[in-house]
């Protein structure tokens, strides 16, 4: 058993260090997302300005044309007064001069709300552009490194599995499968035993536990966290879990 503890240091340290760069890797599609989610939030807003920008000088020329329209007919209705015959036709003139000229207001002060959307509209739109050039510059760059770091984990875990093997390849076939057991519910699978305590759940060990664990002649697994414990005096500090 004791020619197979630093074997099992090792695995469980590749365990530990194979999940982490797993738990990366599987949160690099996320992170793809998030980027095409800020891509599409900055481009959605400068589609939205330049579309009310475009509306505000659509704006601009129908009250612009209105204005012409309606001054065109007061103009042709200042022309009859002179050719009525009658004060109720007189009347009904003055009355469609009258209109005309409160479409001519309305539309002069449409044409004012829409410069004033129009200078708005632009300043939105000059923002937006800028923030594309910004976002983009900086979501394209996450994104190669998003790539870069995937090509990295992707060896580094190969790697890992590999040598992984190799540890397994040098631990009895028994022991390994035990260890196999307990990591498929804990992790790590192992725990040192300082004290008399399983510094795995900080629970304390029975004396005589302690002492088959001291002589390493058999595996010994805590009975609180069932993880299989070695005595700190069978490694340094330096090769713990």
């Amino acid at each position: 058993m004791i020619e197979g503890i630093q074997g099992l240091v090792e695995l469980s340290r590749l365990d530990t260090e194979l999940a982490a760069r797993e738990r990366e890797k599987t949160a690099l599609p996320q992170k793809r997302e998030d980027c095409a989610d800020m891509r599409q939030a900055c481009e959605a807003r400068l589609e939205a300005a330049r579309a009310a920008l475009t509306e505000a000088e659509q704006a601009q020329r129908r009250a612009e044309a209105d204005a012409r329209d309606q001054e065109a007919l007061l103009s042709k209705l200042e022309g009859q007064q002179h050719q009525v015959k009658t004060n109720e036709a007189y009347t009904a003139l003055l009355h469609e001069m009258d209109a005309a000229r409160e479409a001519i207001s309305a539309a002069e002060t449409l044409i004012l709300e829409a410069m004033d959307a129009i200078e708005a509209g632009s300043a939105e739109r000059a923002d937006a552009e800028e923030d594309v050039r910004v976002t983009l510059a900086r979501v394209e760059a996450d994104e190669k490194a998003i790539d870069e770091r995937e090509r990295v984990l992707e060896r580094e875990i190969a790697e890992l599995r590999s040598r992984r093997h190799e540890v397994g390849q040098g631990l009895a076939a028994e022991l390994l499968q035990r260890y196999e057991r307990i990591a498929a519910r804990r992790s790590p699978a192992i725990a040192i035993v300082t004290r008399e305590t399983c510094m795995g759940c900080r629970v304390g060990i029975p004396p005589q536990n302690c002492i088959e664990i001291l002589r390493g002649e058999s595996v010994v697994t805590c009975g609180n966290c069932q993880r299989i414990l070695i005595h700190e005096d069978h490694l340094g500090v330096a090769t713990a879990p």
